[in-house]
């Protein structure tokens, strides 16, 4: 169940963050983990907002390769819409001056705007398959690249305290070769390609309402709200729409939240108690290799410089975490819970 929202605009996002509406849509998107797939719109106010965007994603707008990237993911997008279907596009989607005129496209009512969302989806798909290869490619350990993602981590938490959002605790953890072991043996299919949390972040904020700043700053500074794992949230402490309902400069942005269609919810974890309560989510965060693409037989920069990696964060209010360490919450009967169900699965008895 949830718990009660806070009351105030300061307490609800802290003191330097007013959120817009695509924030709002960001932090929904995190919670419910649907899919940006599914969107019907976004609502960047300006170009300087968009390249904001375009930064977390991995690009540097003001880089002329990036740019010709950008632009050449644009055509392929297009270019599989139009192979595929019987779809004719205007000029300012077919070919706008840069990515940040169709993004604005995209994010202003109008005949163009499906289309320029339609375009922009199919660009989403390119640059993550595209990305996903690279890093398949790059002879590197992933240890290197986990310290990157950390690095990259570690500054957007310094950045949170600075906007005077409270953090009690922050955590980071990389998951044992045993704890991958038995995560394994627990799952039904026992597949090493989903196991998304070898990278974990814990972050224990005083409040709930600095629960709810620090996901508006994470998916401002951190990460591509694009990004996050369909199906892999859980949300067990914040009201989105209460949250809205209970500040007057947040309640006008409610009815202006597009329609989706029903929630990709994450899978029960079974070892977990009843009363057990997180904000937990999945994000193939993009980290930039311009150091490590000469490496790369046949590569060059306009072919892309970026990799991405699955990290999972979990986000917690004080008093939640400590109420999630005591009774059959503890966190060793949780393990202990794991371990009799692989020992059942290797005797063939569970």
């Amino acid at each position: 169940m949830a718990a009660e929202p806070p009351t105030d605009i300061e307490a609800i996002a802290g003191p330097s963050i007013l959120p817009g509406l695509q924030d709002i849509e960001q932090v929904r998107l995190v919670l419910r983990g649907d899919s940006v797939i599914d969107w019907r719109r976004l609502a960047f106010r300006d170009r300087a907002h968009v390249d904001e965007f375009l930064t977390l994603v991995g690009f540097d707008p003001a880089d002329r390769d990036d740019q010709l990237r950008m632009m050449d993911i644009q055509r392929r997008a297009l270019r599989y819409i139009e192979g595929h279907y019987a779809r004719e596009m205007s000029p300012a989607v077919r070919r706008p001056p840069d990515v940040q005129a169709l993004c604005l496209v995209a994010s202003r009512p109008g005949p163009d705007q499906s289309d320029a969302c339609m375009v922009l989806k199919v660009m989403h798909i390119v640059h993550h398959a595209a990305g996903r290869e690279l890093l398949y490619r790059l002879p590197v350990a992933i240890n290197e690249l986990f310290y990157r993602v950390e690095t990259k981590v570690f500054e957007a938490i310094d950045s949170l305290k600075q906007q005077g959002i409270r953090v009690a605790e922050f955590a980071a953890s990389r998951k044992t070769e045993d704890s991958i072991f038995t995560k394994l043996l627990c799952k039904a299919d026992s597949l090493a390609a989903d196991v998304h949390d070898r990278l974990r972040f814990r972050i224990i904020t005083e409040s709930l309402g600095d629960l709810f700043g620090a996901l508006v700053h994470l998916t401002r500074a951190l990460f591509p709200f694009s990004y996050v794992l369909p199906g892999s949230s859980r949300n067990d402490l914040i009201d989105l729409a209460a949250t809205l309902d209970v500040d007057e400069r947040l309640r006008p942005l409610a009815p202006l939240l597009q329609q989706l269609g029903g929630r990709h919810r994450a899978p029960v974890n079974s070892f977990s108690a009843a009363g057990y309560r997180v904000i937990n989510f999945v994000v193939d965060i993009p980290i930039r290799v311009d150091d490590l693409i000469e490496q790369v037989p046949e590569h060059s920069p306009r072919k892309g410089r970026v990799v991405f990696l699955l990290v999972e964060f979990q986000l917690v209010d004080r008093e939640t975490h400590r109420l999630n360490d005591t009774g059959a919450n503890r966190h060793s009967l949780y393990k202990e819970r794991q371990r009799v169900q692989v020992f059942n699965r290797l005797t063939s008895r569970g």
